[in-house]
């Protein structure tokens, strides 16, 4: 898997840091797992909020409902984590002598080089692997397309 577990575990430790601002109910791993698979799921469907989503009465005849409801994770759970969840550190009140920019980009910094650097411990770029647009045909110099390495 291209998540790194770190982050994983840094993701939980910060979002049962803001959980804790509002409920006693805390999260874990394995929920923070189901919530993502339940917005990859909720891309498949169009909606006009996202509370239908969890509605078992279909909108229209010709697609079926949604129902994430059946995933195990309740709307109100769900709000709560996207309400509190955090992927890198980020003080509520900007340090002074941090400007503006570099307050939002607190937001992700974390995630990014936790990924960054999972992704350099797992791949190992190589004449088979080209992590630039690994599946393009490439026009070089001499003017002929290149198949090698291609599936």
């Amino acid at each position: 898997m291209m998540f790194p577990p770190i982050q994983l575990n840094h993701i939980v430790v910060l979002t049962n840091r803001e959980l804790s601002k509002i409920t006693t109910l805390i999260t874990t791993k394995g929920e923070i797992l189901k919530f993502f698979g339940v917005i990859i799921l909720a891309t498949r469907f169009e909606f006009q909020s996202r509370a239908s989503l969890w509605s078992a009465t279909a909108l229209s005849r010709y697609t079926p409902a949604a129902a994430l409801g059946k995933t195990g994770m309740s709307r109100t759970r769900f709000d709560l984590l996207w309400k509190s969840i955090r992927f890198s550190d980020q003080p509520e009140e900007r340090p002074v002598g941090v400007t503006s920019e570099q307050h939002r980009w607190m937001l992700v910094d974390d995630f990014v080089s936790n990924f960054n650097s999972h992704r350099e411990s797992q791949v190992v770029p190589s004449w088979v692997l080209c992590v630039d647009e690994p599946i393009s045909r490439w026009y070089g110099q001499g003017g002929n397309w290149i198949n090698l390495g291609l599936p």
